[in-house]
């Protein structure tokens, strides 16, 4: 006992600094547990009122984001390009009214019937008539009357001197271009306003601006024939229309800069199945 008590009078000082040493150390690691636990704790921590997002949530709130960044740079000053949801549904219920004004219009009177010189057989109720020409009646579809096969005389559109003849087979001379040239159609000499009649009955497929031949008119008269009016002006037609053998199509008008030395004229061409054919062995 006296070793005992003897040591510890001379050690107690270096055993008090160890013990506190300990204790010191100890509640360091007590304090860091517990603030660990608080951390991870809030971490975790779950809103019960918060409603719980997906994968899939997560990718729409991110594009979400991304459009609505998209639309606060974009200049309120400039149209944004492509259509609207609310455009397109507009297009959509047009396009309904459209279908409905349409069908509402479809029935076709004696009188144009017998512009298109045919009769719809047993008396069955003409309902409608489609762009490339085809009467179209309950149970029976009839062809319209645009058949030229090339055995029917075209009428002469202007009445003029032809001053640049058609020739495929060998060149022609082309004042303006200073240039000889094969020539698909024909030049008939008019004076600037005179009307253009159509030389045969048909449907125009076009009215387009040309650097060569200014405004043309094309017209199908059926069985792959095709007219080319060219050098116009005033065009009073529009693509769709039927047109009748000598109905006033157009004016001539000034000529193109191709053209300027051959003086105003009437560019006429008449193609089948897209090769050119003389006129002159097709016109009166």
């Amino acid at each position: 006992m006296n070793k005992m008590a003897d040591f510890f009078r001379s050690k107690g000082f270096y055993i008090a600094l160890g013990v506190g040493i300990f204790a010191l150390v100890a509640l360091m690691v007590a304090y860091n547990i517990r603030s660990n636990k608080k951390e991870l704790g809030g971490k975790q921590a779950i809103d019960l009122n918060q409603p719980i997002l997906s994968d899939a949530d997560d990718e729409i709130n991110d594009s979400t984001d991304n459009n609505d960044t998209v639309v606060a740079n974009a200049d309120p000053k400039k149209e944004v390009a492509g259509e609207t949801d609310a455009a397109k549904d507009a297009d959509v219920t047009s396009g309904s009214d459209k279908k409905t004004d349409s069908s509402s219009d479809s029935v076709i009177g004696n009188e144009q019937a017998s512009n298109n010189d045919k009769d719809v057989a047993n008396g069955d109720e003409v309902v409608g008539v489609t762009s490339d020409g085809t009467i179209v009646a309950e149970d029976v579809t009839l062809q319209a009357s645009f058949s030229y096969d090339g055995e029917q005389t075209l009428a002469w559109p202007v009445i003029g001197n032809v001053i640049l003849p058609f020739s495929m087979d060998t060149t022609v001379y082309f004042q303006t271009l200073d240039a000889y040239r094969c020539n698909r159609g024909m030049l008939i000499e008019g004076e600037e306003g005179a009307n253009v009649l159509a030389a045969y009955e048909g449907v125009v497929t076009a009215v387009e601006d040309t650097k060569e031949f200014g405004t043309i008119v094309k017209i199908d008269m059926g069985n792959g024939y095709e007219a080319t009016y060219g050098q116009l002006m005033n065009v009073c037609v529009s693509v769709g229309d039927t047109v009748s053998l000598g109905q006033n199509i157009a004016e001539i008008g000034p000529v193109s800069s191709y053209y300027t030395k051959e003086g105003t004229h009437l560019y006429f061409a008449i193609t089948k199945d897209g090769t050119p054919v003389n006129p002159l062995m097709l016109i009166r």
